[in-house]
This record gives C-alpha cells, structure tokens and sequence, in this order.
C-alpha cells in the first residue's frame, strides 16, 4: 500500500473555487436564506471556501460532521465502538465506473484505498 499525500489545499482557496461556489450560492443568498445545510458527502471539501462566500449571517451545517456524530453516539450507547487500538478497514462500492474518484478519495480523505467494487444498480 502506498501513503497518501496530503491533498493540494491551495486549490480550496483559489479565485476559480471561489467564483464558482459564488456562481452557484449566489441565488440562494440574494434570497435570503440564513442556513446552508451541506447536504451532500463531498461538500465539506469545500466548507471553508463556502464559509468564506456566505460570512458570519449565514449559518453553514455541515450535515456528514452531525451524521458522523450521530453514528458515534449511537455506538457509544449500543456498546458497539472497538476498541481505539483496533485498527479498522473501509470498503469502497461506486455505481459507477472510478476513473477520477479514486485519487480524489484518496487526496481529500487522507486514506490508503486499495480495493474498490463497481456495483450495478440496474
């Protein structure tokens, strides 16, 4: 297995990011929302370019940080946590072909990724 690099963080805080995320949110802030829910897994990626758009009037929920938090606290009560000095493995299953996705994942998430399953959903 190889080690992953920790990802370029230059590129979450680039002019181009920036105008895009303004592209999209842009709508929605003229509308006057005052929460953003990342709804999405990859979104929080990008929390802190959003951050920046949206400043201190807009509140940022970064949904996977509470889901994460739910899981672990529901383990917790379970009694269903390992134990800390157990290392765990991640299994990977994409719907579609990963051309791109595996550096990306292995970049952003800071992780040694080594088998990935494509899955038909059809």
């Amino acid at each position: 297995m190889s080690v992953v690099r920790a990802p370029d963080r230059r590129r979450l805080a680039d002019a181009l990011t920036d105008l895009t995320i303004k592209r999209y949110l842009d709508p929605m802030i003229a509308g006057g929302i005052d929460t953003l829910v990342l709804g999405c897994t990859h979104y929080p990626l990008l929390a802190g370019a959003i951050g920046r758009l949206l400043g201190e009037g807009i509140k940022l929920v970064d949904s996977a940080r509470n889901c994460a938090a739910a899981v672990k606290e529901l383990l917790d009560r379970q009694s269903l946590c390992a134990p800390v000095s157990e290392k765990g493995s991640l299994k990977i299953a994409l719907t579609d072909s990963a051309d791109n996705f595996l550096d990306v994942a292995k970049q952003a998430l800071q992780l040694e990724i080594s088998d990935l399953e494509v899955r038909s959903v059809l």
